[in-house]
């Protein structure tokens, strides 16, 4: 019987722990200048003895590298996972595009990102990959979110705080 209820519970455990929206094609080129408050090590509100970090660097004078930190308990160490990053302003709302640079598939992931005011934290907002359609190119996808970007089943619940170190 509670085997018969797990599996029951499997698909909507998957729907809850979804990944962020991905495409082929990016928001928009980097055209938003590297904002120096961003860079440095970022660490995950968490319960845990061993949150998630990222440390973000400038490549260039639009662009950056986020070197994500998850903790390997079976290992005990932390793993690192690097993206190259740009910002894209669309309004008053700034969206991060991820991409893995060894991705050979080329796939770009989207958050809102709201820094606080205090310069010291920022919050992430996977935007959520129940969205159907596909864009092969930007001018569209970046239509697209700016008609979508205030609302708010646009963004999957679990966002995360990172505070500044």
């Amino acid at each position: 019987m509670k085997l018969r209820y797990l599996l029951y519970c499997l698909p909507l455990w998957l729907l809850l722990t979804a990944c962020p929206y991905s495409s082929e094609v990016p928001l928009k080129a980097p055209d938003e200048k590297v904002n120096n408050a961003l860079l440095g090590k970022w660490i995950e509100e968490s319960s845990s003895d061993n949150p998630t970090f990222f440390v973000i660097t400038k490549t260039g004078e639009k662009t950056y590298q986020f070197e994500q930190n998850d903790y390997n308990s079976s290992d005990e160490v932390y793993t690192q996972k690097y993206f190259e990053a740009h910002l894209t302003k669309i309004g008053s709302v700034n969206f991060l595009n991820l991409k893995e640079p060894d991705d050979e598939g080329g796939k770009y992931y989207f958050f809102k990102l709201d820094k606080n005011d205090d310069g010291k934290s920022f919050v992430l907002y996977e935007v959520t990959d129940n969205i159907d359609e596909t864009f092969d190119n930007s001018a569209a996808m970046y239509a697209f979110f700016d008609k979508h970007k205030d609302l708010s089943f646009f963004y999957n619940k679990d966002e995360k705080t990172y505070n500044k170190e």
